[in-house]
């Protein structure tokens, strides 16, 4: 049973529609009408002079510039609710001519000459006008899932396990029911600021009094800590988006920590936090709890046994006695109580929660499940009633939802924060913004498999249609009937080029397709000519709009018709007459046989991607259709944010990854889906929901070091910062060096690493550098020693793979055998190996030495000495420059996303809105992403902006883990080790001196001082080592 939304434009415009229905001659065209008049009715709310056909740029999310300012914004929303399918202009234009077929006697819509909207009194119906608006103009309430709690006694429920539908039974005890209360719908939020000159000792003295340890545990955090205004403000208020910068152990904790206390205990407010994994979950909900308040940990279904897993790892149970004293156990718990009690035992792998889905005695209505305050999953949610504080991480307040035994609307987390909290707290907001945009380019299992995507749509569509004659004569199931007919067909001629031609295998092998790009691969292999390369683009490109399923039975030059040949001469000539008639060159014979596979491969996946796109806009409309017991998270994901984003700034793309195993010649294709920009989540919570219910949201306050970054178009937060957070704490002292590491054969060439494209060769210089610089590290930690500091000494590489490698040149030497630990993702059951969930206790190991991946550690993680009093390490040797993994989407969509507000500033100064605006976006993202994916990303062919971005992407993960080393304001030395750090291709700078530049730009603003001091005073003086 599928998750309840909002009501849908069909249940909206039920009545309108019954009233058509009784007129013979439209019977069969209701939907195209009340979908064309209802939007006309929206565009002319929202502005007389909006041409109806392009009313689609509506849709796509984007207010002003796109949509001029003053727009009815709550009209413009609920549009966006009822008809988020109409993004795609085609399909909207499609719409308008079947309407406009119709005689105007039964039209309530015309249209100029020049598209503009005008209202005609039809024979039928003539009022319904007036039923329009008053859609439009009231909020549109979300759906509530209205079940019955199920009693003590008997129950049953059905699932498939192993592909067969299967039935359990099982008893519920009566002592254990127990009827939750249910979540209001929405909490009124409070009014609240505080004085700059409050005085937060107070607080502090009262926090540390609840512990009752006897120390001046906040006392002595809150001593140094100051928080400052940017533009002399005396007031914070609690309002909207608050962004809050602060250096690198400022007392961005504490801060939180104490106002999330005091706003509980002297506002009576609701508070969310959002940490950065599920660890530091249960590590906030164990320190707020000892000081008295009431606390839950949401951690999301989904790899419950993993966090579990690291849990335990980094806490050792030795005795059975002991595991009553782990709170946490009970927030990691994976068992769901109805299944034991059903001996349903989830051993082939799949998660079927029967909370909602339960049958009792000869009653066939499915019952809600009411152990809630039993269930190992949601025992905890069950306490949001009462809690006063919800701590969570990003990925589950995207993707979790409430259960029905607690809130009918079975609302995601987000929504259910946004209506029920004050204030939210969102620690290092910039790698958040990262994970709210991934969040919205994922891959998925497409084709390949019986168990992947196309495979689960026909089955989903099978039982539902299965003796089902009542929906016979419904033209959306028949539309979606005839895609998905021809996705598989040209599924199944894909596969069948791939299997046939060896060198199409290994040109996809692991690789990621883009149509687009595949498009200038092949008009460069038809020509020379550039202008010629761009009309034959334009006309695959118009090919890739036109391949639907009624386009295969031309079997003209136009190569639609090859799904439906089987000879391959006939397939050549085909191909050949099609090159002809665009200009092309037909290549030689040795060569041709591979272009003839390439462009079968583009013909099949043009005809893919156009079903897929059908597919993933229509699935929210006629999934109220479809048997809901097959879950597709591709298109499920996405549908109730779907009306509050800005889509994909390209429009939405999807992206193909073929991945094959050993041995195996057929490989699977999966998805990558480029669907939304994530980060407006964050940026707009306070009132995302605003202008459709007309209901405020929470204040939401972003923390962290890194997200004031001028010039940064992956980190940098578009809401300025307005205050930071200062420490009177003494500044830590930081030293950079560059250590020149020659190659030992000829004792002049820098050796590099990154870079190097030979995998041996640069596996090999690795290991060199790691030679080379044994005298340094043995010399940092004598440096140590002398000045009575127990520092240990960190090697900074790219991957776990890097890591292995360093291990096999550190086995070399005697003096380090026992002395060193290599970091590992999981538990190796090898003392050399060094799980990371347990990294924060390296002290307590026998070691000298971590040699650990830089975006494993650089965030989330205090490794502290053993006394806690600051950083364990004390030096950094950087063996790698951090470079963007090749072709990397995520690291193209958050350039995309960084460059918005430039493309919104050009579209305002050239007076663009609507289709026009929204064109402009697209064609200019397409284009960016273009260049991006096809250019190389070497440093020595980047132009200045582009290194820029590049300086910054790579500055502030390395700052992030030079972080580590300055807890508790110690002191750092770090070292660069690898050539390509001070490589000047060219004669173009280096990245340490873009490093050095971007400091050097902002030396003047305070807040950048505050943020990146250490690292801005030193990296100017960076010094020029040798290894001894």
């Amino acid at each position: 049973m599928e998750a309840k939304m909002r009501k849908t434009a069909h249940e909206l415009t039920a009545p309108i529609k019954n009233r058509l229905k009784k007129i013979p001659e439209i019977e069969d065209w209701t939907a195209t009408i009340i979908n064309v008049e209802l939007m006309a009715v929206g565009c002319n709310l929202i502005d007389k002079n909006l041409k109806l056909g392009e009313a689609w740029s509506l849709l796509t999310g984007y207010d002003e510039p796109v949509v001029p300012l003053g727009a009815d914004k709550s009209i413009l929303s609920r549009l966006r609710i009822i008809f988020s399918q109409f993004t795609g202009q085609s399909l909207w234009e499609r719409e308008m001519e079947d309407y406009f077929e119709l005689p105007s006697i039964y039209r309530l819509i015309d249209r100029t000459d020049e598209g503009i909207i005008s209202f005609l009194t039809p024979r039928y119906d003539p009022n319904r006008k007036e039923d329009y608006e008053n859609i439009l103009t009231q909020p549109i309430s979300r759906k509530t899932t209205d079940l019955e709690f199920a009693k003590a006694g008997k129950f049953s429920y059905i699932r498939r396990k192993d592909n067969i539908q299967q039935k359990f039974q099982g008893e519920i005890p009566g002592q254990w029911v127990f009827m939750n209360s249910h979540l209001p719908h929405y909490r009124e939020k409070k009014s609240i600021a505080f004085d700059l000159s409050f005085d937060w000792m107070q607080i502090a003295k009262e926090m540390d009094t609840l512990l009752g340890e006897g120390k001046d545990e906040w006392q002595n955090k809150v001593a140094p800590l100051l928080l400052k205004s940017r533009s002399e403000q005396s007031t914070f208020v609690y309002e909207g988006v608050q962004h809050i910068g602060g250096g690198l152990a400022a007392g961005k904790s504490t801060f939180r920590t104490m106002n999330t206390y005091w706003l509980v205990k002297t506002k009576k407010a609701k508070v969310g936090l959002l940490e950065g994994n599920v660890a530091q979950v249960l590590d906030r909900v164990s320190e707020l709890r000892k000081l008295g308040l009431k606390v839950v940990s949401l951690v999301g279904r989904g790899n419950r046994r993993l966090h579990l897993e690291n849990y335990l790892l980094s806490n050792p149970v030795t005795s059975l006695n002991e595991i009553t004293n782990y709170e946490s156990l009970s927030h990691l718990s994976d068992i769901c109580t109805i299944q034991a009690l059903a001996g349903d035992v989830n051993d082939d792998g799949s998660r079927h929660y029967p909370c909602k889905s339960l049958k009792q005695k000869d009653d066939r209505s499915p019952k809600k499940c009411p152990l809630t305050s039993h269930c190992g999953i949601y025992k905890e949610w069950g306490q949001l009633l009462d809690a006063d504080v919800w701590v969570t991480t990003p990925g589950a307040v995207l993707h979790s939802r409430l259960p029905v035994t607690i809130d009918p609307q079975e609302r995601l987390l987000y929504e259910a924060m946004y209506d029920l909290l004050d204030v939210i707290f969102v620690d290092e907001a910039d790698q958040v913004q990262k994970q709210f945009d991934e969040a919205f380019l994922e891959e998925h299992s497409a084709f390949g498999n019986p168990k992947h995507l196309v495979e689960k749509l026909y089955g989903q569509l099978n039982e539902t249609l299965q003796g089902n004659y009542d929906l016979a004569d419904n033209d959306l199931l028949t539309q979606w009937g005839k895609n998905l007919d021809h996705l598989h067909e040209s599924v199944w001629s894909l596969y069948a080029e791939i299997k046939k031609s060896t060198t199409l295998r290994e040109s996809l092998r692991n690789k990621v397709i883009y149509l687009n790009y595949l498009i200038f691969e092949i008009s460069q292999d038809l020509s020379d000519d550039e202008k010629l390369q761009e009309k034959m683009a334009e006309e695959m490109r118009e090919f890739v709009r036109n391949s639907t399923y009624t386009s295969v039975v031309n079997l003209d030059d136009r190569l639609h018709g090859l799904i439906n040949l089987a000879s391959q001469r006939d397939k050549q000539t085909l191909i050949n007459n099609w090159i002809s008639k665009l200009g092309g060159s037909i290549p030689e014979k040795n060569k041709a046989s591979q272009l003839y596979s390439k462009i079968e491969f583009f013909v099949y996946l043009a005809h893919i991607e156009r079903a897929m796109k059908w597919i993933l806009q229509f699935y929210p409309v006629v999934q109220h259709y479809l048997n809901n017991n097959v879950e597709i998270p591709l298109l499920t994901q996405i549908k109730d944010f779907r009306p509050f984003m800005k889509e994909a700034m390209t429009g939405v793309m999807l992206g193909y990854r073929y991945e094959t195993k050993e041995g195996i010649d057929t490989g699977e294709f999966k998805i990558i889906q480029y669907m939304a920009v994530g980060r407006q989540l964050l940026n707009e919570w306070p009132y995302l929901y605003e202008a459709a219910d007309g209901k405020k949201g929470p204040t939401v306050i972003l923390l962290s070091g890194t997200s004031y970054a001028p010039k940064s178009l992956h980190y940098h937060i578009e809401v300025e910062p307005q205050w930071f957070i200062q420490s009177s704490r003494k500044p830590s002292r930081l030293t950079q060096d560059f250590i020149e590491i020659r190659d030992p054969e000829n004792g002049e060439k820098l050796i590099p690493v990154s870079g190097v494209q030979q995998q041996g060769r640069r596996h090999s210089n690795l290991q060199v550098i790691v030679k080379e610089i044994v005298s340094k590290i043995r010399a940092e930690l004598h440096y140590w020693k002398e000045i009575e500091e127990e520092r240990k000494v960190l090697l900074v590489v790219n991957s776990y793979d890097d890591v292995e490698i360093v291990g096999v040149a550190l086995e070399q030497f005697p003096e380090w055998k026992g002395r060193y630990r290599l970091l590992s993702q999981k538990d190796k059951k090898n003392e050399i190996w060094f799980p990371r969930s347990r990294v924060e206790q390296f002290s307590l190991e026998n070691a000298d030495i971590l040699v650990a991946p830089m975006l494993a550690i650089s965030r989330g993680y205090n490794i502290m000495d053993k006394y806690g009093n600051g950083a364990l390490f004390g030096s950094a040797f950087f063996l790698i420059r951090p470079y963007p993994v090749p072709n990397d989407l995520s690291y193209f969509v958050q350039i995309l996303h960084g460059n918005l507000p430039l493309y919104f500033e050009e579209i305002a100064n050239n007076n663009l809105t609507y289709a026009e605006a929204m064109r402009k976006i697209r064609k200019k993202s397409r284009g960016k992403f273009e260049d991006m994916y096809r250019k190389p990303d070497y440093w020595s062919i980047l132009t200045d902006q582009e290194r820029t971005v590049l300086a910054w992407f790579t500055f502030i993960p390395t700052w992030q883990l030079i972080g580590r080393l300055l807890r508790g304001g110690k002191d750092a030395r770090v070292f660069y080790c690898d050539a390509k750090y001070m490589e000047k291709p060219n004669g173009k700078p280096s990245l340490l001196e873009y490093w050095e530049k971007i400091m050097s730009e902002s030396e003047n603003d305070s807040l950048f001082v505050s943020l990146y001091g250490p690292f801005s005073r030193s990296i100017g003086t960076i010094n020029k080592v040798g290894v001894f």
